[in-house]
């Protein structure tokens, strides 16, 4: 019996890695989970030493995405609720249309002219018929999920 040249024998484990590769490209789990609400909560400091409470919400599921953030500062509360389409989506890619945006009595969220760039970010954000893509990254834990804004540079882990 002969043995195999060492040429065939890379050109074999080559095929084998290249087909670990396509099998792990096309079969890679969701980096979410569908019609699960995610939220967070954030705290920040505000130049005139009032802090900024933040709660947010997240779903996506069955071709529509729903974003609820509500803010709370010295005592009152705003709140902003995104309605979406989802447009294209991945494992890894979801690509949305904002068809509805609900806002609270208010025009705005607070600290517009406390953070100069978060001004720029709610008013692309808010617009009916912006398309926002979502990369959503890779977490340890299945109960959470991050993603990357890339249309106003905004990164966000949530739990559910």
């Amino acid at each position: 019996m002969k043995s195999m040249t060492p040429s065939t024998a890379h050109w074999i484990v080559l095929a084998i890695i290249n087909a670990a590769c396509i099998f792990s490209l096309m079969y890679s789990p969701s980096y979410y989970m569908e019609n699960i609400s995610y939220q967070t909560i954030t705290r920040q400091w505000l130049e005139d030493s009032n802090q900024l409470n933040t709660e947010e919400y997240l779903t996506i599921g069955h071709g529509r995405l729903t974003q609820t953030t509500l803010e709370s500062l010295n005592g009152k509360i705003r709140n902003a609720t995104i309605s979406a389409q989802v447009i294209r989506e991945s494992n890894h890619h979801v690509q949305i249309k904002i068809n509805n945006v609900k806002l609270s009595q208010d025009n705005e969220l607070f600290a517009i002219e406390k953070t100069p760039d978060l001004f720029f970010r709610r008013q692309f954000i808010l617009q009916e018929g912006t398309i926002l893509n979502y990369e959503l990254l890779p977490t340890a834990d299945k109960n959470s999920v991050c993603f990357y804004v890339h249309d106003v540079g905004r990164l966000r882990c949530m739990n559910h």
